[in-house]
């Protein structure tokens, strides 16, 4: 068995393609664990891929006044959506767009820190080039339910 150092950075978008927050954990700790942590303070629905699905989870978030969305596994029964909530959850490919831009032009991958402080340093740095400096970010354009 080999070695594993790596570290996962997550980060919760809004419709105007602004990072509204990131949390930084190691690399085996799973996505379901952070999300209480990432979005704290929020009040919103969010849309996430298969990886957050979890019922305990979305009780929780809802406690919290936070909708978790997302699409259902093969094996579960398929969940009804309302039509922004289907078109929203299609639109989660920008925050795909928002992390090849760290990678690409904020070089977020490619930093070869000689220290922890060094690391980080360089991993904020990317998220504030983004926020201060980029001019067409990847916006969702909001659909309201017509319920």
């Amino acid at each position: 068995m080999g070695w594993f150092y790596g570290c996962k950075l997550r980060i919760a978008m809004n419709q105007f393609g602004e990072i509204a927050c990131s949390a930084l954990s190691n690399g085996h700790v799973a996505n379901i664990k952070m999300v209480e942590q990432l979005v704290a303070g929020i009040e919103a629905k969010i849309y996430g891929d298969r990886g957050y699905i979890s019922q305990e989870l979305k009780i929780r978030l809802k406690d919290q006044g936070i909708d978790l969305i997302t699409y259902h596994r093969k094996n579960m029964q398929a969940i009804q959506l309302c039509a922004s909530d289907k078109y929203h959850l299609r639109q989660r490919n920008k925050i795909e767009i928002l992390f090849g831009l760290l990678k690409g032009q904020y070089n977020l991958v490619t930093s070869k820190a000689r220290s922890l402080h060094g690391f980080l340093r360089g991993i904020y740095a990317s998220l504030c080039a983004y926020q201060l400096t980029h001019r067409n970010k990847p916006t969702i354009q909001i659909k309201e339910s017509s319920a």
